[in-house]
């Protein structure tokens, strides 16, 4: 990394067998199985051997901190004012979406106070976030039995610049967490003394790194307080150069507690097979975690049948409730490949354990088929009375192949009070149905209405002194604000037609619309957080930057704030630093433009359609009209590729249901791409979607009861420049040049007769 406080840190062996690390704002960049990584700024796992890398959680400045539970949950802590946060649902989940809806939560920042607490009056070197975590680093949990419980999985992170080590109370929220101000565990009145990393020892005491230097802060600030000894100069690391840097010495401190014990543990020997086992049934995590690495790493498949037993026993080691050994032979078993096609007896009973953990553990192992599927659909941990669990459960629901089973334990899963108000728990429900980002809106869909100034030239009235509460309101009189064109922007925003120059603007503007908008999108550019009032109520607020134009799509109860006539528009716009730019303009959605389009016909008298072979290329938009001649009722559902048997069953399962008819008998199945309304005789009715990017035979069918075995067809979707037989059965051909791996799907179909 070019900046020596913004690169990798905290790295260590997960309980997954994988090697977990934090980064900064140096971020990551590379490739991994012909797919590009850009990560920046939040914690990660990989390989030991390179050839996997994945973000895990992404955060929102300088990540110092990496912490991980007994109960396997991951939080982690930023430099500034983010000293506590929690990753409740891993950033892979998100990968079919292109941008993050507002209903996306992948790291929450749950800290419950913003100072910190020193315990000396000599001045802290600060440069920003004074008086609170400007440089919070080195977080971890205590995760051994030598401390009272009151510090059990507690997160204990530092602070050098206040010369302390902090507690975070971790308290549950609902299937999340929140912190509360836990005071400190360590603190000093050394000037010199900063804690920059803190961990469970193998004595079962909590050890802290403590850097002690008298110069903590990267960079220089010219604001000073009375003791800052900066100078603006910057070496090799980007930091600035200051002669007090101390590089000699450093301190490790050992946190006793009074009562503590002297650990059983002081060394494994790796071929000491006993002593193996012991060290997966210490109360400390770390002699679990080494336990475990040694045996993966050395291969001991002979300690199968010991750690078989030791993950099904129900006792625990102590009164937390946790099972920690339990939990680390069934991630050691992982580990030495135990589960692969084997064992599945020993998953199926950690699905009933009565400790959360356990249960929660073996939902994650479980293996990725139709039996895995119908194993959790069969265990209701998909409504856990742990909602931690319950969050486990569904979003491994997720990754699965969806069976009749599982989708009918979901439905009933979606239907519970909590699930649908608890934002981590809506979320991962929506995850399990791929529910598409309806939020951003393809600009080629879009026709203004009320222009920005980029489609004309636009006039705002604006002020940037704070004006009366009801500034926003109709009849609130601006004949005192000046008026200029948009967009409007800070010294060094480049497209600005008229400056900005304070950290808030009001705007207005009165629009003459002939008639209401029916499906509004909003068009905006701004930094940072904005509101929008729509005839003197509320449209949209949000924080964030967006430096180039981003269309949302608003509610379908937005559209009624929108009439015939006159229309008031009125904008806030509040810059936090840095640049600052705003415009505004108000569109409507329009049909999807289809690349290609296919008219179907039913057939009359028989149950089928006149076409059952269309072909198209992967990634297009597609329309299907569908004209029913037939003297009953049909539609037509398309769906996945090798998606048929299995969706035809959910459908046979979905005809039972008290709401199938009104859903035209199409379950709610994210197999689904797309469908037609279920058509009377004589009626027509077409559908819009957008093929996958992957090759393949696509099928259309018709779900009216007993319809779907008999009235089917397929899309043939081929790669550009290639395509796919219409021989189902026909060779498929695969090439590989230039050393490397491909999927080969995506750029090759099936042969068929000669090459």
């Amino acid at each position: 990394t070019w900046d020596t406080h913004a690169g990798p840190s905290g790295l260590r062996y997960g309980p997954d067998n994988l090697i977990w690390g934090a980064v900064g704002y140096s971020g990551f960049e590379s490739q991994f199985e012909s797919k590009q990584v850009n990560f920046k700024m939040g914690v990660y796992r990989f390989t030991k051997d390179g050839q996997y890398f994945e973000p895990i959680g992404q955060f929102n400045n300088n990540t110092w901190g990496l912490g991980i539970t007994e109960e396997f949950e991951v939080f982690g802590s930023t430099a500034n004012n983010n000293h506590c946060c929690y990753v409740g649902i891993p950033l892979k989940h998100y990968q079919y979406l292109n941008k993050l809806p507002s209903w996306a939560i992948n790291a929450d920042f749950i800290q419950g106070h913003y100072e910190i607490s020193p315990v000396d009056t000599i001045p802290l070197q600060q440069v920003d976030v004074r008086g609170g975590f400007t440089a919070a680093s080195g977080s971890n949990f205590y995760t051994a039995r030598n401390y009272p419980e009151k510090y059990w999985n507690q997160m204990y992170v530092n602070e050098p610049t206040g010369h302390l080590v902090h507690i975070a109370e971790i308290e549950e929220d609902g299937a999340g967490y929140r912190e509360v101000d836990g005071g400190n565990i360590f603190a000093s009145t050394d000037a010199w003394t900063a804690p920059v990393f803190s961990e469970t020892g193998p004595d079962g005491n909590l050890w802290v790194a403590d850097w002690y230097n008298p110069v903590i802060q990267h960079n220089p600030d010219k604001r000073g307080m009375e003791n800052q000894i900066w100078n603006a100069d910057k070496g090799a690391g980007n930091a600035h150069l200051n002669l007090h840097r101390d590089k000699r010495h450093g301190r490790i401190y050992i946190i006793q507690h009074e009562d503590s014990d002297k650990q059983d543990i002081s060394e494994i020997d790796p071929n000491n097979t006993n002593e193996l086992i012991e060290g997966l049934k210490s109360d400390n995590m770390f002699w679990r975690i080494t336990a475990q690495r040694l045996i993966v790493e050395n291969n001991k498949e002979e300690l199968i049948p010991q750690l078989i037993e030791l993950a099904e026993n129900e006792n625990g080691n102590e009164t937390s409730g946790l099972n920690g050994p339990a939990v680390h032979a069934l991630w050691t078993l992982k580990g030495l490949g135990a589960f692969d096609g084997l064992n599945t007896e020993v998953l199926k009973k950690t699905l009933s354990s009565s400790f959360s953990t356990v249960r929660k553990t073996g939902v994650a192992l479980l293996p990725d088929s139709e039996a895995g599927s119908n194993l959790l659909a069969k265990s209701g941990l998909l409504v856990d009375v742990d909602l931690h669990t319950r969050l486990a459960a569904i979003l491994r629901a997720s990754e699965l192949p969806e069976t009749d089973a599982l989708y009918q334990a979901m439905e009933i899963a979606t239907t519970e009070a909590v699930n649908t108000s608890d934002k981590w728990l809506t979320a991962a429900i929506k995850l399990y149905h791929r529910e598409p980002n309806h939020q951003f809106v393809d600009p080629n869909r879009v026709k203004m209405v009320i222009p920005s100034a980029e489609e004309k030239k636009t006039r705002w009235y604006y002020t940037e002194n704070s004006p009366k509460e009801n500034w926003y309101a109709v009849d609130f009189d601006h004949s005192d604000w000046s008026k200029e064109s948009s967009p409007f922007g800070g010294e060094t925003a480049s497209n600005a037609k008229t400056t900005w120059s304070k950290s808030d603007i009001w705007m207005r503007r009165t629009v003459v619309l002939d008639q209401a908008i029916k499906d509004p999108v909003l068009k905006i550019t701004h930094s940072d957080s904005y509101s929008v009032y729509v005839n003197g109520q509320l449209l949209i607020a949000e924080e964030g930057v967006s430096k180039s134009y981003k269309y949302l799509r608003m509610s379908t109860e937005s559209a009624q704030l929108f009439k015939q006539g006159k229309n008031l528009i009125a904008v806030h716009c509040h810059d936090t630093g840095g640049d600052r730019y705003i415009d505004v303009g108000i569109g409507k959605l329009t049909k999807p433009r289809a690349d290609i389009v296919f008219e179907l016909n039913t057939v009359d008298q028989k149950m089928a359609y006149d076409k059952i072979m269309l072909t198209a290329q992967a990634g297009q938009m597609v329309e299907i009209v569908l004209n029913n001649k037939d003297q009953m009722p049909h539609n037509l559902v398309v769906i996945k590729a090798g998606s048929l048997e299995t969706f035809g069953q959910m459908v046979d399962s979905f005809l039972k249901t008290p709401d199938a008819a009104e859903l035209d008998y199409v379950p709610r199945s994210r197999y689904v791409l797309g469908s037609t309304k279920m058509l009377n005789p004589g009626e027509t009715g077409s559908v819009i979607f957008k093929l996958p990017e992957t090759p393949g035979r696509y099928p259309f069918i018709c779900t009216f009861p007993g319809h779907w075995r008999l009235m089917q067809g397929v899309i043939i979707v081929n790669a550009p420049g290639s395509f796919i037989s219409e021989d189902p059965n026909a060779d498929q051909l695969s090439i590989m040049a230039g050393g490397g791996s491909h999927d080969f799907l995506n750029h090759f179909g099936l042969l068929d007769g000669k090459i």
